[in-house]
């Protein structure tokens, strides 16, 4: 039966790996590898035997997902995990892995049996998919639902109680919303008015600080978080990006096009929600847009 067991372990296609039963540090210790563990990893077993399996984290190996599995371990329970390691290239790879603890005669916990498949192209495509999703098709920024979604966590971050010791200083939002564009799709045609919604988003991500957040809520109208930036700060940064549009030629099938945009910005207020601070900062855009356009306004 052991030769039977040891011969379906040489040749599944699933990572085994065993260990000894010491948790803490140098532990645990690798006692054995199969041979599809070397096929993933890189790694031979004579390089391993004696060696933690820590040596197979690095930077993206989430730390959380750690700690629950040695939680698990120490009492004595089965676990299952997706974890990010790295092979002996360097190349990082992504395993479902299930540890189970292996008990002696007396019922004592004499090691521990991870067996792991590979789930890199899985993942791979996972990370691709939300990708996709998160992206807006045209311009290849970050979409309305992708954005509210970051710019909800850097809001979050602005109260101590979510975040204690962690808060930082202040939020800006920026609504910004070219003016009338519907006189661009009706005169040039629709392909242009593409080309200058392309052209905007490129010239907001490149004059944008790198803590700052950009997307695209749909139509003619961007979104910009700017993280840190109080009421003075914002204005100014909104101001320079009015005036980089509207001196900004945009290339299209029908010429070069020129642009103006207005800006409506507000700061995040002490206990104000995401959804409060998005009707303010649209409310201070309308103002801007009835005051002619091709300004800022503040909310």
């Amino acid at each position: 039966m052991e030769i039977v067991f040891r011969e379906l372990v040489e040749n599944t296609q699933d990572l085994v790996i065993v260990t000894d039963a010491l948790l803490d540090r140098p532990g645990p210790l690798i006692r054995y590898v199969n041979p599809a563990f070397t096929r993933l990893t890189g790694w031979r077993p004579e390089e391993v035997l004696g060696q933690s399996p820590r040596m197979l984290q690095g930077p993206g190996t989430d730390r959380a997902t750690l700690a629950a599995i040695g939680a698990a371990l120490r009492r004595g329970e089965r676990c299952a995990a997706q974890v990010m390691n790295y092979a002996r290239n360097g190349a990082p790879y992504w395993i479902d892995m299930r540890i189970v603890p292996l008990l002696g005669p007396g019922g004592h916990i004499t090691g521990f049996a991870s067996i792991a498949r590979d789930a890199t192209l899985v993942r791979r495509r996972m990370d691709e998919l939300a990708h996709l999703t998160d992206r807006d098709t045209l311009t290849g920024i970050p979409n309305r639902r992708a954005l509210l979604r970051a710019v909800a966590e850097v809001a979050a971050r602005q109260d101590p109680a979510v975040a204690p010791g962690m808060a930082t200083t202040g939020m800006a939002l920026a609504w910004l919303d070219i003016d009338r564009f519907d006189r661009i799709n009706e005169t040039f045609g629709e392909a242009a008015g593409d080309s200058v919604l392309m052209g905007v988003a490129d010239l907001l991500a490149e004059n944008l600080r790198r803590a700052d957040l950009l997307g695209r809520m749909g139509g003619e109208e961007f979104v910009i978080c700017m993280p840190g930036l109080g009421p003075a700060e914002a204005e100014a940064a909104a101001q320079r990006l009015r005036a980089t549009i509207a001196a900004a030629a945009f290339p299209t099938e029908a010429g070069p096009l020129y642009i103006t945009c207005s800006l409506g910005i507000c700061c995040l207020a002490p206990g104000e929600g995401l959804t409060a601070l998005l009707h303010r900062t649209e409310a201070a855009l309308r103002t801007a847009k009835a005051a002619g356009r091709n300004r800022v306004s503040t909310g």
